[in-house]
């Protein structure tokens, strides 16, 4: 079985992460399951089950802000921190096996400083199946 987290907080893009899961791993796995995380908090409480792969997003709010991102968008990407990728150190520490797959829409620039993930991947429809395929083709080939 293997274990996935798919941590975004954003609704359209956590459907096409969780699209690209789906469609790609069966292919390369015959059991897999996931979990998904929407802040910051929750991942940090969720990365110490063991995990394979993470796919993680890096601008995220620190608490769950529940529907904010429908009823007042403005307030909602202000509450977005630059903090995913600050777990990237505590997700290896608790199995340094996991790999993590990036899925920032951030420049390499803005990420400077920043742990870097294993891989990095798109988050938007179609583009996400593809890297995700290509990631997982690369691991396989080792």
């Amino acid at each position: 079985m293997v274990n996935i987290l798919i941590v975004e907080d954003q609704s359209g893009p956590l459907e096409a992460l969780e699209f690209a899961v789906k469609t790609v791993f069966p292919t390369y796995s015959q059991e897999f399951h996931y979990d998904t995380a929407r802040c910051y908090e929750d991942a940090q409480k969720m990365i110490s089950n063991r995990y394979d792969f993470v796919l993680l997003d890096h601008q995220m709010p620190i608490r769950n802000v529940g529907n904010l991102e429908d009823t007042d968008f403005d307030s909602f990407t202000r509450s977005l921190k630059p903090v995913g990728y600050s777990l990237i150190d505590k997700i290896k520490e608790q199995n340094p096996k996991t790999v993590v797959i990036g899925t920032s829409s951030r420049s390499s620039s803005e990420l400077k400083g920043q742990p870097a993930p294993d891989y990095v991947m798109s988050k938007i429809w179609n583009t996400s199946e593809r890297d995700l395929d290509n990631i997982l083709s690369k691991i396989n080939a080792r």
